[in-house]
C-alpha cells in the first residue's frame, strides 16, 4: 500500500505559492489523472533553491532487490532511505483520493480514503531520486490512524499545508509523519481497476446493512 491513486482535477490553493505551483501544473495537464499505479507519472512538489518546483517523475524507485518500489516505510528512515532522507530529497505528492482494499481472496471490498475538504488535495509525504530508472520518487507510508486501520495497517504518512517548509527544509522531520490525521472517512466504492478507462474518481456503493 499504497498501489492505486488518484491526482483528481484542480483543487483550491490553501497554501500561496506552494500549492499554487500544483495547481498551475494540474490545469496543464490534457485531463486530470485518475488511477496512478506504479510505474505510472506523476506530479510531485519539491523544492529548488527554496521556490516550489513541480516535476513528473516515474512512481516508483528502483532497486536492485525490487525494481518498483512505490512505497518507502517511515520506519526505514535510517536505513535503505537513510541517504535521501538526509540529503533533503523529500516531497510532496497531491493526491484526491487513494485506494485501499480489505478482505479475502475472491471477497475483496475497495475503499476510497480522501480528503474531508471536497475542493483540497491531501498531500503525502515521498522521496525523490534521479536514478537507474531514471527521475522517480516514492510515497513515505506509516501506520494507519486506529480508525482506519480495519480496512489496511499502512496509510500514506499525510503532511498538512502550514508544515510544508519545515517538512521539505528542517534536518530531520520525521515527527511529521506521524501527526494526528485530519478526519478522513473511508468510503466503500466500487473497484476501479476493473474499467480503468472511465475511471473519474470514486464511485460509492450503497451500504451494507449494519455498516
Amino acid at each position: 500500500m499504497c498501489n492505486l491513486y488518484d491526482i483528481g482535477p484542480a483543487r483550491h490553493a490553501r497554501r500561496h505559492d506552494w500549492e499554487r505551483a500544483i495547481v498551475e501544473a494540474v490545469e496543464r495537464l490534457e485531463k486530470p489523472k485518475f488511477g496512478l499505479r506504479r510505474t505510472d507519472p506523476g506530479i510531485i512538489l519539491r523544492h529548488h533553491d527554496g521556490t516550489p518546483l513541480v516535476e513528473m517523475r516515474r512512481w516508483g524507485l528502483h532497486r536492485l532487490y525490487s525494481p518498483v518500489i512505490n512505497n518507502a516505510r517511515s520506519d526505514k528512515l535510517d536505513g535503505p532511505w537513510a541517504g535521501l532522507w538526509r540529503e533533503k530529497k523529500r516531497c510532496l505528492i497531491p493526491l484526491s483520493t487513494w485506494y485501499e482494499w480489505s478482505g479475502g481472496k475472491g471477497a475483496k471490498q475497495t475503499f476510497a480514503f480522501s480528503s474531508p475538504e471536497p475542493d483540497a488535495w491531501l498531500w503525502a509525504a515521498g522521496l525523490w531520486e534521479d536514478g537507474e530508472s531514471g527521475p522517480a520518487y516514492s510515497m513515505i507510508t506509516r501506520d494507519a490512524s486506529p480508525d482506519l486501520a480495519f480496512v489496511h495497517d499502512r496509510m500514506p504518512a499525510l503532511i498538512e499545508p502550514a508544515d510544508f517548509e519545515s517538512y521539505l527544509f528542517e534536518e530531520d522531520p520525521r515527527n511529521l509523519l506521524n501527526s494526528p490525521v485530519a478526519e478522513i472517512t473511508p468510503l466503500r466504492c466500487l473497484n476501479p481497476l476493473h474499467h480503468p478507462a472511465r475511471h473519474t474518481g470514486p464511485e460509492p456503493m450503497d451500504l451494507l446493512p449494519g455498516f
